[in-house]
């Protein structure tokens, strides 16, 4: 019989008038990687709450270890062994990798540290898993994945019995969510159980056992291992991107409107595609390398070491990416919404705020301002009329951000890490609004780490591994590409 580490049955939390859990069911026992996928985001915050501390529900029972904890007639423990890895660091920055796995855990009662005998036991541990990490190390050094392994050392150490990862997808590569998964499994054949939490169930179907669908605070269906399919998650999500209608642009092979040509600056080796007009083109850095130094060499804060760039068939100079905006090219950050936007400016000047940039900028004055309300009232609506940006809601602020670009119209629109930090529905209203720049004749770039939804709107897909073009795949050759088969 198998040890049940978390039991939640029937727990409904209600604030304000909202509902955060709604009849929520959970079980997940030793040795297991529990999914779950969520839909939009509603609950998820509370659900945390729950399993670190057990906070207050109104309704149903919460069992750890096989122990009640909290129902409705009140809590019972104080914390779980629960361990969360996120986005967001839990670690001490100015300590090292060591000092962060034993020393700030709890129960640790030593006053005298001897750091190399803590870096002697953070070693075993990293031998015994094939880990490459340098107890040493301060922790604002680490680069996100050796990040994640620290702190996934330190649930161990601690002796969590259940460790929640939540949306690193998000941060890491391609490759080294891979390695994490990698990772997950090793320790789950140690005994430890998970809960891997994630918005795209192919993510979810190549680390878990058993996967759960969570919308609006409700699990609406839980599959085990043999029920993995597309097929059986087309009620939740699918049959709506199915739904999205792809603009089709005819281009000849030969219509670049940018290429790069052996072109070598920081990481980028020898990096040579090309990216036709009119479409859009997903560039997937399958080990993050170079995404950051592509934006920095095309906006001109990088210097190529070698090699050459061609916009519409001219070279692209110095001073051409130092003025890049005026030359055409936009780019879309990463988070927009929190980078760049200005919420002490309105709606509407918020999106004429590229409208002057151009090499032949209009003014913006009255009478064009009003032309900009009449146009996109019919894309934003109402809400273009607000004064007060921070109202809206996120849906709402994308428009802004991606309308923004639509009215500029650029040549080129390079979109950083587009679905990052985005549920199911927004990530297919950010596709919608993806399409709207292809209609309106802006090619799009999309540059990622994960290949998750990119399909759903692309129409070419570049691959890049260790600084260099790895392969190419038109959209007819999509159906040979997965993450798993291409070999680093």
């Amino acid at each position: 019989m198998r040890n049940e580490v978390l039991r939640i049955q029937n727990v409904t939390v209600v604030q304000d008038g909202v509902t955060l859990l709604d009849d929520f069911s959970l079980h997940i026992f030793q040795a297991e990687i529990m999914g779950i996928i969520c839909i939009n985001t509603n609950g998820q915050d509370y659900l945390m709450r729950l399993l670190e501390q057990n906070a207050p529900v109104q309704y149903g029972r919460v069992y750890f270890n096989e122990r009640l904890v909290n129902s409705y007639q009140g809590s019972f423990i104080a914390d779980n062994k629960v361990a969360v890895i996120e986005q967001k660091s839990r670690l001490i920055e100015n300590l090292t990798v060591a000092d962060n796995v034993y020393v700030m855990r709890k129960r640790f009662k030593k006053y005298v540290i001897n750091s190399h005998v803590l870096e002697q036991q953070l070693d075993m541990f990293t031998h015994e898993a094939d880990i490459e990490l340098d107890g040493a190390s301060l922790v604002s050094d680490l680069p996100p994945f050796e990040r994640y392994v620290t702190e996934l050392l330190r649930a161990v150490v601690s002796g969590a019995k259940l460790i929640v990862i939540r949306d690193i997808s998000n941060v890491l590569s391609t490759a080294d969510l891979m390695k994490f998964h990698s990772l997950m499994r090793y320790y789950c054949s140690k005994g430890f159980s998970f809960l891997y939490i994630c918005s795209h169930h192919e993510e979810a179907f190549k680390v878990c056992h058993r996967m759960g669908v969570m919308r609006d605070g409700r699990m609406l269906k839980v599959l085990d291992k043999s029920q993995f399919t597309s097929e059986n998650m087309i009620p939740f999500y699918i049959d709506e991107f199915s739904k999205i209608k792809q603009e089709r642009v005819k281009v000849r092979s030969d219509d670049a409107i940018l290429e790069f040509k052996d072109l070598c600056a920081d990481d980028i080796k020898q990096l040579t595609f090309s990216i036709p007009r009119g479409q859009c083109t997903v560039v997937l850095d399958m080990d993050n390398t170079v995404i950051n130094n592509l934006i920095a060499v095309i906006s001109g804060y990088l210097s190529p070491i070698s090699g050459e760039i061609f916009l519409k068939g001219k070279p692209y100079t110095q001073w051409m990416a130092k003025h890049a905006l005026q030359n055409g090219i936009a780019i879309i950050q990463e988070n927009p919404v929190k980078t760049m936007l200005f919420p002490e400016m309105s709606y509407i000047d918020n999106l004429c705020f590229l409208a002057d940039k151009k090499l032949n900028p209009v003014r913006l004055n009255n009478r064009f301002v009003k032309s900009v309300e009449q146009e996109y009232e019919s894309f934003l609506g109402q809400d273009i009329y607000a004064s007060d940006i921070t109202k809206l809601s996120k849906e709402s602020l994308y428009n802004l951000v991606y309308y923004r670009v639509h009215l500029y119209r650029p040549d080129i629109a390079f979109c950083i890490q587009p679905f990052i930090n985005a549920d199911m529905y927004l990530r297919r209203h950010i596709i919608e609004l993806i399409n709207q720049l292809k209609k309106r004749g802006i090619t799009v770039v999309m540059l990622v780490t994960n290949i998750a939804d990119c399909l759903a709107i692309a129409d070419r897909l570049v691959i890049l591994s260790n600084g260099a073009f790895l392969a190419e795949y038109p959209r007819s050759d999509f159906y040979l590409f997965t993450s798993d088969s291409i070999v680093l």
